[in-house]
């Protein structure tokens, strides 16, 4: 298996980033607070079962004092964890945690966690110890529930849990405030929206009095289901009904429940109501405001929103940074970005682990000078970061340079050497896996994490969608997806990435019932989302449908960018509809975005269609009044348009101003050149393209030897045979698109006959025909019916065109048998294979 496979094999030449991380390994046990539970528990639940590291501290110094005091202790800490998991009876194990428990409230957590130890093999039988716990006293009965209770919360049984809550309602006792809020928790994690209902409404008949952690508890919960209304109603009752007045954390968990699903501008109205409430913001408020306004590309509006935070009094903190580089970063304004980053720097903050990911996305994707600054910090401020976070780093740093096997060592060794690991680190290799298609290494490193008690992210699972999507898996996906939705995770982004890559395999129906999916399950489109449709939409010319989304988009309050103008103005090009175009440039023009060289490029090919060049000519100069400089697709697609209008010299015209300007001809200017040349007839022209070609350096493809294939056959027979002679001595290498040249060649010049039995050959040896090779034979086969006799021409061509079918046969067969010997075999992970929801379940 790969990841095994790099954690074996012998490390290569050192790397500084290796060495980085062995200084952050030497320092790592005393980068976070020690947990009296982990010495008492199996390896195996060390980093699934912890105490809060809030609870500790009074944990630790009662076990201390204890230990001191009561020989007791020590056997009762050797009955419920010493020796293997049946090294003593489970009822002894049970009444041992229990006296544990009883000794201190501050070791009731404790006791708790020593018990979710044994879970879920000993839950039938913890159950019937606590409720067959009938010698004592009555308290000591109810704190045999209370434990069991407790330590089913623990061990996330909320089935369990749900049973003994029964029986301590039953017994007469009141459950704690603490205890019932860790239920609702898990009860929404797992789904069971009514079962938290009900246990809300037991405790408004039976008590205790919901307090302010539950209302959030119900709060979070419902926002976390995408249920927005019945949170917002629950908002309303609790202080009329209930006399429990909600502070900035209610109003926090409703305004991010409502940016994640698409309500931007409802999260806007509950900030100006939580402040005219008397209830002041607080930063958490305003990273969550300023990240909305970023993720909608908002980011003048997002700028301003967090230069209001000074005026009222609230620091910003890394978070709010972090928000606010990553919003310049995606939209590829890494100047403004590195600005932000220097500013936080100078407020004295110290950037985290993300704050240098985000750099280095940015970096590595526009190309910029920030990637040198965050190499640096890495290297000066390892002091400043945790090694979780340091270890996120490197790891990130290294996918980023292609180095997958290096960070999966990093990874493994600190797992085995005990340093603390995050969700972001696996994270950052799960997307490095699936963007290179290794969609078994990414599930692999999923079930490694849900080994290690690591709680999947959203971006987890976004980046296992994307990999399988990459593939043109999208039933897994859907899969992956539909988990996703039954676990109550937030899925905007996820849903976006499964709608574009519908929309790219050409599916529209899957696309559509995704769009349909997202309004069913309560999920606003955000502006990505909306960006993604539009974009699909056009893609497959549904032009009125794409138009109607858009103007749907508008009047929602998204303001489109260039990239979803641009998306619609090219379909109306497309379709013909330039008088629509044209007048959704100027509508763009006052909407306040700035029509760039991509938009100007969709124009003037709109128009090179329709053959009106002298709007063209209008159009660049206009293009270039607005500070544009015309890049290479421009002048190659006014130089085609008049190269297929038959005017040579305005062709020529504009192949000069592109050399004048300073813009460098690609293969594909070659390309047009020469396939005008060789439809007028001037093969030595053509011919001296070819050698310009090679003279700048610039390597013809396909397409180059195909056009030049084509004029050759219809040239006059001396200079072809020289320039065949050419083209083989520069490895011509033929693909399926020649065989049509040539065949249909054969059919022109009246050799049908020899047309069909090249065919036959080709399909003997399994070569795959296209459309047009089809219509080809097809071709042949009727002038063959019309003139059976029509194979007497002039021989010479005939031989020379089975010369070329010749070499142009032996030279694709060559190439099918090389690869033949060395085909790859794929024996490893399967999703599709394999059951996808018992993958995505072991967590």
């Amino acid at each position: 298996m790969r990841l095994l496979a790099a954690a074996a094999r012998q490390p290569n030449t050192p790397h500084p980033l290796l060495a980085a991380l062995r200084r952050l390994l030497s320092t790592a046990t005393s980068s976070y607070c020690y947990d009296p539970t982990a010495q008492f528990l199996h390896p195996d639940h060390r980093r699934v079962l912890s105490l809060p590291a809030s609870l500790r501290h009074d944990a630790l110094l009662a076990l201390a004092r204890l230990l001191k005091t009561s020989p007791q202790c020590h056997l009762a800490l050797h009955a419920v964890s010493g020796g293997s998991p049946y090294s003593s009876p489970l009822a002894a194990r049970f009444a041992a945690a229990s006296r544990l428990s009883a000794s201190a409230s501050a070791l009731r957590p404790f006791a708790a966690i020593l018990l979710a130890a044994l879970l879920p093999a000993a839950s039938a039988d913890l159950l019937s110890w606590s409720s067959s716990s009938s010698s004592g006293c009555a308290r000591a009965r109810h704190g045999a529930l209370r434990l069991a209770l407790h330590a089913f919360l623990a061990a996330g049984m909320a089935a369990e849990a749900l049973h003994v809550l029964a029986r301590v309602r039953r017994s007469g006792n009141t459950p704690s405030l603490s205890a019932l809020a860790a239920l609702l928790r898990l009860l929404f994690r797992g789904g069971e929206v009514r079962a938290a209902w009900n246990v809300f409404e037991e405790m408004a008949a039976r008590g205790p009095r919901p307090s302010l952690a539950i209302f959030n508890a119900m709060l979070l919960g419902f926002c976390h289901r995408g249920m927005l209304r019945l949170a917002s109603g629950l908002l309303g009752v609790m202080e009329n009904k209930f006399g429990v007045v909600p502070d900035a954390c209610s109003y926090n968990i409703l305004i991010k429940g409502h940016c994640v699903f698409g309500w931007s501008g409802d999260a806007f109205k509950l900030f100006e109501e939580m402040c005219t409430s008397g209830r002041d913001p607080t930063v958490v408020t305003y990273n969550i405001l300023v990240d909305v306004l970023c993720h909608e590309g908002r980011m003048v509006e997002a700028r301003k929103l967090f230069d209001e935070m000074a005026q009222v009094g609230i620091k910003a903190n890394t978070i709010t940074f972090n928000v606010l580089i990553d919003g310049y970063a995606k939209t590829g304004r890494m100047d403004e970005a590195s600005t932000a980053y220097k500013e936080m720097i100078v407020r004295g903050l110290v950037p985290d682990s993300c704050t240098f990911n985000i750099l280095a996305a940015g970096a590595y994707k526009f190309g910029h000078n920030a990637a040198q600054l965050l190499v640096h910090d890495c290297g000066m401020s390892g002091s400043h970061i945790s090694a979780a976070e340091g270890l996120d780093v490197l790891v990130c740093r290294l996918c980023w340079d292609g180095r997958l096997d290096d960070a999966w060592e990093l990874l493994h060794g600190a797992i085995e050497q005990g340093v603390p690991v995050s969700v972001a680190g696996f994270n950052a290799l799960i997307a490095a896996y699936s963007k290179e298609g290794l969609h078994e290494a990414a599930f692999q490193l999923y079930r490694i994490m849900n080994k290690l008690g690591l709680a999947p992210s959203t971006h987890t699972f976004n980046y296992l969608i994307m990999g399988l999507c990459h593939q043109g898996r999208l039933d897994e996906a859907q899969l992956v997806l539909e988990h996703m939705v039954s676990k109550g995770y937030c899925l905007s982004t996820s849903f976006t990435i499964y709608l574009d890559a519908s929309f790219r395999e050409g599916d529209a129906v899957r696309a559509l019932k995704c769009w349909d999916d997202m309004e069913k399950i309560g999920l606003r489109s955000d502006f990505i989302a909306f960006s993604a449709y539009v974009n699909g939409l056009c893609r497959l010319d549904y032009v009125n449908e794409a138009y109607q989304a858009f103007f749907e988009m508008t009047t929602r309050g998204l303001v489109p960018n260039n990239i979803t103008y641009n998306s619609i103005i090219s379909a109306f090009c497309r379709a013909g509809n330039m008088a629509e175009a044209l007048k959704l440039q100027k509508q763009m023009r006052q909407s306040g975005l700035v029509p760039d060289v991509y938009t100007s490029n969709i124009l003037i090919d709109g128009l090179c269609r329709e053959g009106n060049l002298n709007m063209v000519d209008s159009l660049l100069l206009d293009m270039c009044s607005n500070g544009l400089i015309p890049d290479t697709v421009t002048y190659n697609t006014i130089i085609n348009a008049y190269c297929r209008a038959k005017d040579m010299n305005g062709a020529m015209n504009f192949m000069n101003k592109m050399f004048a300007a300073g813009c460098e001809p690609d293969i594909f200017t070659y390309n047009i050149w020469m396939h005008s040349l060789c439809s007028n007839h001037m093969l030595n022209q053509a011919g001296k393209v070819l050698d310009e070609l090679a003279a700048r350096g610039c390597a013809p493809n396909s397409v180059t030897y195909n056009t030049l294939m084509d004029g050759i056959c219809s040239d006059v027979l001396d200079r072809a045979m020289i320039l065949t002679g050419r083209l083989i001595k520069m490895a011509f290498q033929p693909n399926t698109i020649t065989l049509n040249v040539f065949l249909s060649h054969f059919c022109k010049q009246g050799f049908g006959k020899r047309a069909l039995m090249w065919a036959e050959k080709l399909r003997e040896d399994s070569f795959v025909f296209d459309d047009a090779t089809r219509n080809i034979i097809d071709w042949a086969q009727r002038e063959m019916e019309n003139d059976p006799q029509a194979s007497k021409e002039d021989i010479d061509r005939c031989l020379f065109l089975e010369f070329l079918m010749f070499m142009t046969y032996e030279t694709m067969h060559n190439s099918r048998s090389s690869k033949a010997t060395h085909v790859p075999t794929d024996e490893g992970f399967d999703p599709a294979g394999s059951n996808m929801m018992t993958i995505l379940d072991t967590g």
